[in-house]
């Protein structure tokens, strides 16, 4: 299942693609944020030359910029090359400590290569950091950290805060209802389950929705709820472990 990335895009005045090489000369500070800002929309296009050009561009003019070294980690992500990633993020972090977008970033990415406890210590922080105004996000990849560490205690609680901070988080509500379903809590589970619904209106049902579906339909005996996800399960996901675990379940059952 998918984490959510966050890219911090520096939106400052009417920040729409420009081109400044021809330029009057500008304060260099200045023109290393405005450079940023622009690498960052050139990235959220998938324009990622572009997007370098002008990264360097703003570290020539301005080497400690930390907003410039954290979407440079993102750009490196993207081009594979996770070492320079890891540089630029940590280089981000040495120069403003306080930074959550950089820990948020850099701990999905810890997550990736399975450093998981690297992970959890920096989205920790990227969640504790009341100033961040992406919490609820951090929480919920902190939850999935927590659970790949195998501290399910931990990863509910964090996905409990994600959700208490925003209610439509489909990877938060989707696992807490995985978690109350593991505990025998089938009321638990269905009402978490019907908010993961509800947060994932308009987007296919991942292959882990619906096999949770069916066992939910079963245990409550909704036979057309349950043909439903079956239904989709087999239509969209024949070749995963869901569709083969369901398979098995009917083999069982005959």
């Amino acid at each position: 299942m998918r984490f959510i990335r966050l890219l911090c895009v520096l939106w400052l005045s009417a920040c729409s693609v420009q081109e400044f090489d021809n330029a009057r000369p500008v304060n260099a500070m200045e023109s290393a944020r405005s450079r940023v800002a622009i690498a960052a929309e050139y990235l959220q296009k998938g324009e990622q030359d572009k997007a370098l050009r002008h990264l360097q561009r703003a570290l020539e003019q301005n080497p400690r910029s930390a907003e410039a070294h954290n979407i440079m980690g993102v750009l490196m992500e993207r081009e594979g090359d996770d070492r320079s990633a890891e540089e630029h993020y940590r280089k981000a972090l040495d120069l403003r400590e306080d930074y959550p977008q950089a820990r948020n970033n850099y701990g999905v990415m810890l997550f990736r290569l399975q450093r998981y406890d690297e992970s959890v210590k920096q989205l920790g922080l990227a969640a504790g950091n009341l100033a961040y105004d992406r919490r609820e996000a951090a929480y919920e990849n902190l939850g999935k950290a927590w659970l790949a560490a195998g501290d399910k205690v931990q990863a509910q609680q964090a996905f409990e805060k994600a959700i208490r901070l925003d209610s439509r988080l489909p990877v938060a509500t989707l696992e807490l209802a995985y978690m109350a379903f593991e505990r025998n809590d089938p009321a638990v589970a269905n009402l978490y389950f019907q908010r993961h619904l509800k947060a994932q209106a308009g987007q296919p049902a991942s292959a882990r929705s619906l096999w949770l579906g069916i066992e939910l339909a079963r245990m409550r005996s909704d036979h057309d709820a349950q043909a439903g996800y079956e239904m989709s399960l087999k239509r969209l996901y024949p070749d995963s472990p869901e569709y083969r675990s369901w398979q098995n379940s009917q083999a069982q059952d005959r």
